[in-house]
């Protein structure tokens, strides 16, 4: 399967970042909430589980595939966001609540997704990479119908990943840095 590999214009360089900044080198965070989209463009479904898969991403979402690597995209598996810039978005565009609205899968909470930049790191049970930081883009504001979303997350939209390893994801599950040389069960556990 061969495709050409669009520029990505949205991608955001590290020093511009203004999600949630580690407070001590070591940091505790867990998983949120979960969404995914089982249709394109359409609304995103609050999930309290969701199967994850290596290289193809999460059952039932608008981005599982056979395989992200084979179009050399493995960023699209996964995407994940701060519940503490979502909190703070919220009040600077005057609404409750919008999670669901972010076309984002996982909302974190604590956890520096900055950190994660290329870096491993275990979901619950699963293993990602942390590829790239990432910007709002055009699709989101059509699709949120948010006035002031694009500006609320500039520089703070979230983290693109590839999933390493099956397994099932569920709110409230723990996400740690992945420790070289230990088995994902073994971290997880």
């Amino acid at each position: 399967m061969s495709q050409t590999v669009r520029a990505m214009p949205e991608e955001m360089p590290r020093e511009l970042w203004r999600g949630l900044k580690p407070e001590a080198a070591a940091w505790q965070g867990s998983v949120a909430k979960i969404f995914i989209a089982p249709i394109s463009a359409e609304k995103m479904v609050s999930v309290a589980q969701v199967r994850a898969f290596a290289d193809r991403g999460l059952e039932g979402d608008r981005f599982f595939r056979d395989s992200w690597n084979a179009i050399n995209r493995p960023d699209k598996a996964v995407s994940l966001i701060e519940e503490e810039v979502l909190k703070l978005a919220a009040r600077e565009i005057g609404v409750d609540d919008f999670a669901d609205r972010t076309r984002r899968n996982i909302v974190t909470r604590g956890v520096p997704l900055v950190e994660l930049l290329g870096r491993e790191f275990i979901v619950g049970g699963v293993l990602m990479r942390g590829i790239r930081l990432f910007e709002p883009c055009g699709h989101l504001v059509k699709v949120s119908q948010l006035p002031g979303i694009f500006k609320a997350l500039e520089h703070r939209s979230g983290l693109k990943a590839a999933i390493l390893s099956d397994g099932l994801l569920r709110v409230g599950d723990p996400i740690v840095l992945a420790l070289a040389g230990q088995s994902v069960a073994a971290q997880a556990g």
